[in-house]
């Protein structure tokens, strides 16, 4: 499909033929060809000699490399989109400071529909240059907007990304396979028994929350999007309060330790994250059996009486 190039569904089977074609073609043979009006075929090798993709050689018409001229093509329309963000970017900036000089910028403001949701979110993503923090709890649903394509491409642009994650979203292997992804792509991720929210912020400047009840239909689906202010400030602050009560998820270990082998180490993240055994043996690619032996051996050697002692008792060796 060229029509992003100019070219019109006609013109790219005047192209095709030109290119499949075992002997020269003129206008006239091509509309033959095709079974088209003559005028119509001559527009259309005129448009394909304009962009490069036919060349004129007497009364022949010959194809170019589309490669060559469709190149050329796109290096120019990704200059010119490039411009038109840039011009979209300062017309923003405009429309927000003229909001903060007369007053009429809301602090608050509520989104609609899931499409709407999704297409508020992705821009969020896009326009983050620093920071992203977020919380994810399910419940989850197809069209839910917090999908990994965005945050990937903000980590590919080295924005520093640091979620956490309720201990219920382990319980979703494809969940769990994707937060390992991301971490693996830099983000650093760390898991709570549970979250009071979803939750992203972009530049500590807004954020976005739902605010209709999990399982809500596409007409009932609501989420607030919260401006720099000072709920902005609070929400921020309530997730630095909770990263700091959340324990490492899929971090690599910061040294070696020669008391702890390497998968008691992460047996006791997967603990301290609230991952019950089978959780934890789908982790690992372990068994349930050995995932307990392995919990009641660290509880024998670390004194602990419960999974909650026991990594209270690694973290005050530096196990965790």
């Amino acid at each position: 499909m060229l029509i992003p190039a100019g070219l019109s569904a006609f013109d790219e089977s005047v192209l095709r033929r030109l290119l499949t074609a075992g002997d020269p073609h003129t206008p006239a043979t091509l509309a033959e060809d095709l079974g088209a009006p003559p005028e119509q075929v001559r527009r259309s090798v005129r448009r394909l000699t304009e962009l490069g993709l036919a060349l004129r050689d007497g009364a022949a018409v010959v194809p170019v490399d589309p490669r060559v001229a469709l190149t050329g093509l796109l290096r120019e329309r990704r200059t010119e989109l490039d411009r038109l963000t840039q011009t979209i970017d300062e017309l923003s900036a405009s429309f927000h400071d003229r909001a903060v000089r007369t007053g009429a910028a809301r602090p608050v403001e509520a989104i609609v529909g899931r499409s709407a949701i999704a297409a508020r979110f992705h821009d969020l993503m896009a326009r983050a240059d620093t920071e992203i923090l977020a919380f994810d709890t399910p419940p989850y649903v197809a069209s839910n907007y917090g999908d990994s394509e965005a945050e990937t491409g903000a980590l590919a642009r080295g924005v520093a990304v640091r979620a956490v994650y309720a201990a219920e979203v382990l319980d979703h292997p494809d969940r769990t396979n994707r937060v390992r992804a991301l971490v693996q792509l830099g983000e650093q991720a760390r898991a709570a028994p549970a979250l009071p929210t979803k939750l992203v912020v972009a530049d500590r400047r807004e954020a976005i929350l739902p605010l209709s009840e999990p399982g809500a239909g596409d007409a009932d689906s609501r989420c607030a999007v919260v401006h720099a202010s000072g709920l902005c400030e609070a929400l921020i602050a309530l997730f630095e309060a909770v990263w700091t009560q959340a324990v490492p998820l899929f971090a690599p270990r910061a040294g070696a330790n020669p008391e702890l082998l390497a998968e008691d180490h992460a047996i006791l993240q997967c603990l301290n994250a609230g991952m019950k055994d089978d959780v934890i043996a789908r982790q690992l690619g372990i068994s349930e059996r050995t995932v307990r032996r392995r919990v009641a051996d660290l509880a024998a050697r670390l004194g602990a009486a419960s999974r909650f002692q026991i990594g209270a008792q690694a973290a005050r060796r530096g196990w965790v």
